[in-house]
Protein backbone atom coordinates (compact mmCIF):
# COMPACT_ATOMS: atom_id res chain seq x y z
CA UNK A 1 0.00 0.00 0.00
CA UNK A 2 0.96 3.34 -1.02
CA UNK A 3 0.50 6.27 1.94
CA UNK A 4 -0.28 9.51 1.41
CA UNK A 5 2.65 11.01 3.59
CA UNK A 6 5.05 9.21 1.00
CA UNK A 7 3.43 10.85 -2.43
CA UNK A 8 4.94 13.75 -4.12
CA UNK A 9 4.39 15.19 -7.31
CA UNK A 10 6.45 14.86 -10.26
CA UNK A 11 8.02 17.63 -11.69
CA UNK A 12 8.53 15.58 -15.01
CA UNK A 13 11.73 17.44 -16.30
CA UNK A 14 13.83 14.29 -16.59
CA UNK A 15 13.87 12.31 -19.89
CA UNK A 16 11.31 9.82 -18.64
CA UNK A 17 9.16 13.18 -17.41
CA UNK A 18 9.51 14.55 -20.71
CA UNK A 19 8.30 12.17 -22.36
CA UNK A 20 5.70 11.55 -20.15
CA UNK A 21 4.33 15.72 -20.39
CA UNK A 22 4.07 15.42 -24.24
CA UNK A 23 2.17 12.18 -24.01
CA UNK A 24 0.13 13.71 -21.51
CA UNK A 25 -0.28 17.20 -23.06
CA UNK A 26 -2.18 15.42 -26.08
CA UNK A 27 -5.74 14.87 -25.29
CA UNK A 28 -7.18 12.73 -28.61
CA UNK A 29 -5.85 9.04 -29.46
CA UNK A 30 -4.61 10.36 -32.63
CA UNK A 31 -1.55 8.46 -34.93
CA UNK A 32 0.71 11.61 -33.21
CA UNK A 33 -0.49 10.58 -29.93
CA UNK A 34 0.20 6.48 -30.55
CA UNK A 35 3.70 7.70 -31.41
CA UNK A 36 4.37 9.54 -28.28
CA UNK A 37 3.40 6.38 -25.96
CA UNK A 38 5.95 4.32 -27.62
CA UNK A 39 8.66 6.62 -27.38
CA UNK A 40 7.89 6.85 -23.23
CA UNK A 41 7.56 2.97 -23.57
CA UNK A 42 11.04 3.13 -24.95
CA UNK A 43 12.47 5.82 -22.40
CA UNK A 44 11.07 3.84 -20.24
CA UNK A 45 12.69 0.77 -21.16
CA UNK A 46 16.15 2.43 -21.76
CA UNK A 47 16.43 3.78 -18.41
CA UNK A 48 15.38 0.21 -17.00
CA UNK A 49 12.31 0.80 -14.94
CA UNK A 50 10.93 -2.22 -13.42
CA UNK A 51 7.33 -3.76 -14.26
CA UNK A 52 4.97 -4.45 -11.61
CA UNK A 53 0.74 -4.79 -11.53
CA UNK A 54 -1.52 -4.66 -8.78
CA UNK A 55 -4.98 -2.73 -8.43
CA UNK A 56 -5.83 0.86 -8.74
CA UNK A 57 -6.53 1.03 -5.57
CA UNK A 58 -3.30 -0.31 -3.82
CA UNK A 59 -1.16 1.62 -5.83
CA UNK A 60 -3.11 4.81 -5.55
CA UNK A 61 -3.53 5.26 -9.64
CA UNK A 62 -5.81 5.56 -12.31
CA UNK A 63 -5.79 8.03 -15.15
CA UNK A 64 -4.54 6.70 -18.07
CA UNK A 65 -1.40 5.57 -19.98
CA UNK A 66 1.74 8.00 -18.47
CA UNK A 67 -0.05 9.19 -15.27
CA UNK A 68 2.67 9.51 -12.46
CA UNK A 69 3.67 10.27 -9.17
CA UNK A 70 6.95 9.99 -6.84
CA UNK A 71 6.99 7.57 -4.11
CA UNK A 72 9.33 8.31 -1.22
CA UNK A 73 9.89 4.11 -0.14
CA UNK A 74 9.60 3.92 3.54
CA UNK A 75 13.32 2.15 5.15
CA UNK A 76 10.82 -0.60 6.63
CA UNK A 77 8.80 -0.81 3.27
CA UNK A 78 8.11 -4.64 2.96
CA UNK A 79 6.99 -6.26 -0.71
CA UNK A 80 7.04 -4.95 -4.33
CA UNK A 81 9.72 -1.83 -3.17
CA UNK A 82 11.42 -3.24 -0.20
CA UNK A 83 14.65 -3.37 -1.86
CA UNK A 84 13.98 0.58 -3.09
CA UNK A 85 13.91 1.55 0.94
CA UNK A 86 14.78 5.09 1.37
CA UNK A 87 15.01 5.73 -2.25
CA UNK A 88 12.47 8.06 -4.64
CA UNK A 89 10.98 6.28 -7.48
CA UNK A 90 8.49 7.31 -10.03
CA UNK A 91 5.44 5.40 -10.62
CA UNK A 92 4.65 5.53 -13.94
CA UNK A 93 0.73 3.95 -15.18
CA UNK A 94 1.75 2.04 -18.16
CA UNK A 95 -1.61 -0.60 -18.94
CA UNK A 96 -4.75 -2.13 -17.67
CA UNK A 97 -7.04 -4.65 -17.76
CA UNK A 98 -10.50 -5.00 -15.98
CA UNK A 99 -9.02 -6.30 -12.15
CA UNK A 100 -5.38 -4.82 -12.60
CA UNK A 101 -3.04 -1.97 -13.61
CA UNK A 102 0.68 -2.08 -15.06
CA UNK A 103 3.04 0.13 -13.90
CA UNK A 104 6.30 1.06 -14.40
CA UNK A 105 8.75 2.89 -11.75
CA UNK A 106 12.10 3.62 -11.42
CA UNK A 107 14.65 5.72 -9.67
CA UNK A 108 14.71 9.29 -9.81
CA UNK A 109 16.68 12.12 -8.17
CA UNK A 110 15.18 14.13 -5.92
CA UNK A 111 15.38 17.11 -8.33
CA UNK A 112 12.23 15.40 -9.63
CA UNK A 113 10.22 15.75 -6.24
CA UNK A 114 7.90 18.33 -6.03
CA UNK A 115 5.10 19.14 -2.80
CA UNK A 116 4.34 16.56 -0.78
CA UNK A 117 0.62 15.35 -0.61
CA UNK A 118 0.68 15.58 2.99
CA UNK A 119 0.91 19.55 2.80
CA UNK A 120 -2.76 19.61 2.31
CA UNK A 121 -3.71 18.32 5.35
CA UNK A 122 -7.09 16.97 5.44
CA UNK A 123 -7.15 17.87 1.28
CA UNK A 124 -8.24 15.56 -1.18
CA UNK A 125 -4.89 14.24 -2.80
CA UNK A 126 -7.31 14.10 -6.69
CA UNK A 127 -8.49 17.46 -6.60
CA UNK A 128 -4.41 17.87 -5.83
CA UNK A 129 -3.54 16.50 -9.00
CA UNK A 130 -6.06 18.17 -11.07
CA UNK A 131 -4.27 21.34 -9.61
CA UNK A 132 -0.87 20.19 -10.48
CA UNK A 133 -1.38 18.62 -13.70
CA UNK A 134 -4.87 19.02 -15.10
CA UNK A 135 -5.69 15.76 -14.66
CA UNK A 136 -7.56 13.70 -12.46
CA UNK A 137 -5.46 10.26 -11.72
CA UNK A 138 -5.31 9.49 -7.91
CA UNK A 139 -7.59 7.59 -6.57
CA UNK A 140 -8.19 8.32 -2.41
CA UNK A 141 -7.18 5.95 0.50
CA UNK A 142 -6.46 2.05 -0.91
CA UNK A 143 -7.91 1.17 2.39
CA UNK A 144 -11.31 2.46 1.74
CA UNK A 145 -11.16 0.47 -1.73
CA UNK A 146 -12.46 3.99 -3.39
CA UNK A 147 -13.03 3.65 -7.25
CA UNK A 148 -14.54 7.31 -7.86
CA UNK A 149 -12.14 9.76 -9.46
CA UNK A 150 -12.88 13.77 -9.19
CA UNK A 151 -12.52 15.67 -12.34
CA UNK A 152 -12.20 18.92 -11.23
Amino acid sequence: MIEKENMFEDLRSDAVGRAINALRGRTKWDAKKYEMRDRLFDELKHQKYIKTAGTRAQLCMSGGIGFSYLYLVPKKKKGRFKEFSGKIIRLVYYASAKNYLEIRFGVVEESQMGRGFSTLGDGDPRSYFNEVYGEAGYLLAPESREREVIHG
